[in-house]
């Protein structure tokens, strides 16, 4: 029976194919049909009619011959995956990991899981970069503890995704979108201003929730995967932990002292030209969002190099060279997925497809005529069902908030109140979203680490399905719960205007 499921299941790569296939011919019959949708400005109420395009025609054809390897070059995880991969490559054959990870088989299982979670979670400040840093980085430590390194990756993506929706610590995206949500929130109240903390209380809250629930329901579903035991020769030394120790927090100090303003030759990382704190780290022209994988990458080659060479894991410059690349063995499956993944998303964004799609489902529940609690569970499922065509967080509220910000104020409802839901319920959607890249990433490293060729996307998300709809429960009962009690959800701001 399990040789026939093996010889029924569709290997990740044509998956990818498949779905760019649907996607085109659904782009063709809607174009056919002259389906289209109107794109409102955030700020303004100028729209702008969007049709779906034919990619099977000459031009479509033309583009994608054009773009293909162009879009492969510039898609953003590729450069973070290599990035991370040379750190990680590092820090694990120096055997630094195994220093750290090992003593942790010897706690309780569910600490382990609920300390994933919480990293998971908290790590979103640093964007993207969570992903492709932690992924690898859980598979290891589930090999150190004895568990199973796929199941450690896809507990990490789990937990990363879901963080998105809390925005416990405020980044970068959480600034955009607030831009995005001031100007949304102008057609209504003037001059409206997104708070920094405007739903910190309800972030905290759902950060503690997530993780205990989370929790719970990922140690019930690692029994599923069997147990793998670590075997390497590597050594273990007290000294090169203590002298790797001192190292890191010298070039931790210095980093920190380059992010404070004010302060003699301080704040080389930052942006000037921003007007806000958060914007002076996390805009898109400062020196620390733009260098911040080679920061860490910088300090994490020279944690991996001391360590290495004071306990004799690395003897030499041959040793220190083949372990800046011992990761990348195994992940080759990762970058033909990315390249796949590259030009199904050229597909979909040159069509209009995804952008038509989340026009019309705004647009149908923009002239529903409900309100109250009934309007915030419409507003979250459809940004679910959204979010399965357009993982990316930023593009979507631009294309989702100029009708639902001035929508839910109609009924009472803040601006603040109305992008934690858009947070919320686009984490969850993230994870049932076959064509997130970061799934794609995630089955790429599990690949890695367990050299399954029955391995799928849309297996993968039936696998953890149950995880998944949990999680979104429990989102959809925070935010309806908030929202019926009423308490405030941040500091000097509550649920209705």
């Amino acid at each position: 029976m399990k040789k026939i499921n093996k010889k029924r299941q569709l290997g990740p790569v044509v998956e990818i194919l498949f779905l760019g296939l649907i996607v085109s011919v659904l782009c063709f019959l809607l174009n056919l049909l002259g389906t289209s949708g109107y794109v409102t400005e955030a700020g303004s109420l100028v729209t702008n009619l969007t049709v779906v395009n034919n990619i099977f025609s000459s031009s479509g054809i033309k583009h994608i011959l054009n773009n293909s390897l162009v879009n492969f070059q510039t898609l953003e995880p590729l450069v973070l995956v290599i990035l991370s991969l040379i750190a990680v490559s590092i820090l694990e054959a120096s055997g630094l990991l195994k220093h750290v990870f090992s003593p942790l088989k010897k706690v309780n299982s569910r600490f382990v899981t609920m300390g994933v979670m919480l990293v998971g979670i908290i790590s979103t400040i640093i964007g993207d970069y969570s992903y492709a840093l932690l992924l690898p980085l859980a598979g290891i430590l589930y090999k150190y503890i004895g568990k199973n390194s796929s199941l450690g990756v896809l507990t990490m993506f789990i937990a990363i995704t879901i963080g998105y929706g809390t925005g416990l610590i405020y980044n970068y995206q959480a600034y955009k979108l607030g831009d995005i949500t001031e100007l949304a929130a102008s057609n209504i109240v003037e001059n409206y201003n997104y708070e920094l903390l405007s739903n910190i209380f309800l972030m905290i809250t759902s950060t503690i929730i997530l993780t205990i629930v989370g929790t719970i329901v990922l140690e019930r579903f690692s029994k599923k995967y069997p147990r793998n035991e670590e075997t390497d020769n590597l050594n273990v030394s007290r000294k090169a932990c203590k002298v790797t120790l001192i190292a890191f927090a010298i070039m931790i100090s210095v980093f920190i002292y380059c992010i404070i303003p004010g302060l003699p030759y301080s704040g080389l990382l930052l942006d000037r030209g921003e007007p806000t704190y958060i914007g002076k780290l996390f805009a898109s022209s400062s020196p620390l969002s733009q260098g911040f994988m080679f920061l860490v990458i910088g300090i994490l080659m020279v944690c991996g190099f001391i360590y290495g060479k004071v306990s004799r894991n690395i003897k030499n410059s041959e040793d220190y060279s083949n372990a800046l690349t011992k990761t990348f063995e195994g992940t080759g499956y990762v970058f033909v997925l990315l390249f796949f993944v590259s030009i199904l998303y050229e597909i979909i964004d040159w069509t209009n497809f995804s952008t038509v799609i989340t026009t019309n489902v705004v647009d149908f529940i923009g002239r529903s005529n409900v309100s109250g609690i009934i309007l915030v569970i419409l507003v979250f499922l459809s940004i679910i069902f959204i979010s399965i065509f357009i993982p990316a967080s930023i593009p979507k509220w631009n294309l989702v908030a100029p009708i639902y910000v001035p929508l839910l104020m109609r009924a009472n409802i803040s601006p603040a109140f109305t992008q934690t839901i858009f947070l919320a319920a686009d984490s969850v959607g993230k994870l049932f979203s076959p064509i997130y890249v970061y799934l794609i990433v995630a089955i790429g490293f599990m690949y890695k680490f367990e050299k399954d060729t029955n391995m799928s996307i849309i297996g993968t998300i039936k696998k953890i399905m149950p995880v998944i709809l949990i999680l979104s429960v429990v989102w959809l009962v925070i935010i309806v719960g908030w929202y019926l009690i009423g308490l405030p959800i941040g500091i000097n701001s509550t649920i209705t205007l």
